[in-house]
């Protein structure tokens, strides 16, 4: 299942929420080794007490996270133009209400122990899906985001279009800034690779049965 979980909904995922933070430790502190808070085991920082969205990614039937992403709207404080403003274009304007940032997009840490692509892919390509559907319900029309040269990849190979905007190499390697647009026509190229990519036809489509999408 693939949950957006707001103000209004995170009551009914205590569970979902506690697990989506543990993750986030054990990917950005323990994993990566960022300057990231952790207490008891959870990450977390200023930017998850301004209301953002979580999309949470779980196993059906063990309910065990498989990947997640936060969301808040550019109008607000963020991220990006706090850690991240070297990647912003000179004189760029990139707030507003139709463009959301994107950060702490992250999966699960023993799927990136096992190093398996397709697997990656698949749910790398339910979030960014179900991220599609969010901004079209919500009428966002752009995201933006940090990342590195590897997951500029995978965005290609899930059939995510993203345009670059600018670049920082102050952490030993190039972190970028993308800016990637939401359509229909970008999110249906993304669900049909998603098809190609799952071996089980069982499990075809399942990543919308479950989609508790915030109201728009």
């Amino acid at each position: 299942m693939i949950v957006a979980i707001e103000e209004t909904n995170a009551h009914k995922y205590p569970t979902l929420l506690d697990e989506m933070f543990r993750l986030r430790a054990r990917v950005f502190h323990d994993r990566l080794g960022w300057d990231v808070t952790v207490v008891d085991g959870k990450e977390r920082d200023k930017y998850d007490d301004e209301a953002p969205v979580y999309l949470i990614y779980a196993d059906d039937d063990t309910g065990c996270i498989k990947g997640s992403l936060r969301l808040l709207p550019t109008t607000g404080p963020t991220l990006l133009a706090e850690a991240f403003a070297d990647t912003i274009p000179d004189a760029a304007h990139l707030s507003a209400p139709t463009i959301w940032e994107c950060t702490r997009f992250c999966l699960d840490d023993k799927m990136l122990d096992r190093g398996n692509r397709d697997e990656l892919q698949i749910a790398s390509g339910v979030l960014i899906a179900g991220l599609g559907e969010i901004g079209l319900k919500a009428g966002i029309e752009s995201v933006l985001g940090n990342f590195d040269a590897s997951m500029l990849r995978l965005y290609r190979r899930i059939g995510c279009e993203v345009e670059t905007l600018g670049c920082t190499r102050r952490y030993g390697r190039p972190v970028y800034l993308g800016l990637f647009p939401i359509s229909e026509t970008i999110l249906a190229t993304v669900k049909s690779r998603l098809k190609t990519a799952q071996p089980a036809p069982s499990s075809r489509g399942k990543f919308v049965e479950n989609l508790d999408l915030m109201p728009a």
